[in-house]
């Protein structure tokens, strides 16, 4: 078998690995791809289930002010009945 015959060959067969490769890399790309868009949805959808403590901190200022004015309906109640 010629010389060149036998490098050509083997260039080949490099070319064929390398380009496996490259495929393997790219399909492991795309998939990190897909996982990455996945995330950054449930991330955004997570976000936009749960509760802002502004949200949080309102909602507690309104249950304390009740408790204020339950208080005050007790004491006064107590005034009166004393």
């Amino acid at each position: 078998m010629d010389i060149q015959i036998l490098i050509d060959m083997l260039f080949a067969l490099l070319a064929i690995i390398v380009s496996v490769m490259m495929r393997r890399v790219f399909q492991l790309f795309d998939r990190l791809q897909d996982e990455d868009r996945r995330l950054a949805f449930l991330i955004s959808e997570m976000g936009s289930r749960f509760v802002t403590r502004n949200e949080i901190t309102h909602d507690i200022d309104r249950v304390l002010d009740r408790i204020d004015k339950l208080e005050e309906k007790i004491t006064l109640n107590r005034r009166i009945t004393d």
